[in-house]
């Protein structure tokens, strides 16, 4: 959907945002408001009417909505696991004209006006579209203070000014999953990546008899949509349609202003599955790197059922911080076989960046690099206990 198409189904009409919970009241008013349109009021099932939401706008009796249909626009501002239901009970009234605030339209939305020559466009909507008015709105609701982008200190702060003015175009090669190998062999040369089997530009092209019993996908432009196919006879291939064609629609630039992700060419690629020697899943290594010094190694594992990450120092002891994955030192996650080469290929990486984060997979002996990140967490990494976001913020000069 284009600004403009949204803007002729809203012309003229009441604005109400069906959903009054976390999102509604949070991100989904943000959003709304942020792209230049009025709410007049919320509708929420389980909220009673009367009840202030934000800003002084206030929950409607769902009635209303219901007899004036045809002079509202609904904004639907729930979460993914309800909004089938919400739907269906809309449809049962005869309200069609229904718009999902999510990523998905914030993208479309936001593409077409980076695109358009109208300024005047561009000025309304200046809160959602600049980049330094949103991030320091998308700051304060991630990490609770204000974002002080002209004086930064702490790790996050320092992130936000590197989305912002350290930017080069090599930056897209390496957030790109599929053109990052090639960056990855020039560097450091070939048998670190994880093998490719396929790349495609849509899901209907991928010819499923030609891959493995076992196989990823992924899209080559986010680092949300993945896909593990553990057995190609059994597993869900639609809805496995249904996570990549959405994420192919997202500019994930959008999300969080990582600037080197809004030209790469959005694709779904198909790597070798794997698994380490526990026979279960790939932990991630990571090493942060700060002007060009690998500092620590985390190791995030339990990924798909508790996300649990551990970070350590390169002799292998905890150092007992963590994000909002709790630290479980109790699993005893032992120190890969080949952490020094994984040290020094890092070290060579991110030589001459003012920081990088190398993302590692270790198989016997064998190592892989998963992924390369400018920007872990976005920059709203919510460190516990808070002091070490000031402690790694001072690691990282940024020169003058």
């Amino acid at each position: 959907m284009t600004y403009y198409e949204l803007e002729s189904m809203v012309n003229s009409k009441e604005v109400c945002l069906f959903g009054g919970g976390v999102y509604g009241k949070t991100h989904g008013y943000d959003y709304v408001t942020a792209l230049g349109f009025k709410v007049d009021f919320y509708c929420d099932n389980s909220i009673a009417p009367g009840t202030i939401i934000r800003d002084g706008i206030e929950v409607r009796d769902i009635q209303y909505l219901y007899e004036n249909k045809e002079h509202i626009q609904v904004f639907l501002t729930i979460s993914y696991k309800y909004r089938a239901q919400i739907i269906d009970q809309l449809h049962e009234h005869d309200i069609y004209n229904i718009i999902l605030v999510d990523w998905l339209l914030v993208s479309q939305v936001l593409d077409s006006i980076d695109a358009t020559d109208d300024e005047l466009i561009k000025q309304r909507c200046h809160a959602i579209y600049n980049d330094a008015e949103y991030l320091e709105r998308r700051f304060k609701w991630k990490m609770g203070y204000e974002l002080d982008i002209n004086h930064p200190k702490t790790f996050n702060e320092k992130l936000q000014w590197l989305k912002l003015y350290d930017r080069k175009s090599e930056y897209t090669r390496m957030v790109d999953k599929y053109e990052m190998k090639q960056y990855i062999e020039e560097k450091i040369g070939s048998g670190y990546t994880v093998p490719t089997l396929g790349v495609w530009d849509s899901f209907d092209e991928i010819d499923f008899s030609k891959l493995p019993d076992q196989f990823v996908l992924k899209c080559t432009h986010d680092s949300g949509s993945i896909v593990i196919v553990d057995d190609k006879k059994n597993f869900d291939k639609e809805e496995a349609r249904r996570i990549l064609n959405r994420s192919l629609g997202i500019n994930s630039y959008w999300i969080s202003r990582e600037w080197p992700y809004k030209n790469v060419h959005s694709r779904i690629i198909a790597e070798k599955y794997m698994v380490d020697e526990s026979g279960f899943e790939l932990k991630d290594y990571k090493i942060f790197c700060f002007n060009g010094g690998p500092e620590y190694i985390e190791v995030d594992f339990n990924r798909f059922i508790e996300h649990k990450l551990n970070p350590y120092d390169f002799e292998w002891n905890p150092l007992n911080f963590c994000d909002k994955s709790k630290n479980d030192y109790s699993a005893d996650i032992k120190r890969p076989k080949r952490l020094t080469d994984m040290y020094n290929i890092a070290a060579e990486l991110s030589k001459d960046m003012k920081f990088l984060r190398v993302d590692f997979y270790s198989i016997e002996n064998e190592i892989y690099v998963g992924e390369l990140t400018l920007y872990p967490g976005g920059g709203f990494i919510q460190f516990d206990p808070s002091s070490v976001d000031l402690k790694y913020g001072q690691l990282l000069d940024l020169g003058d």
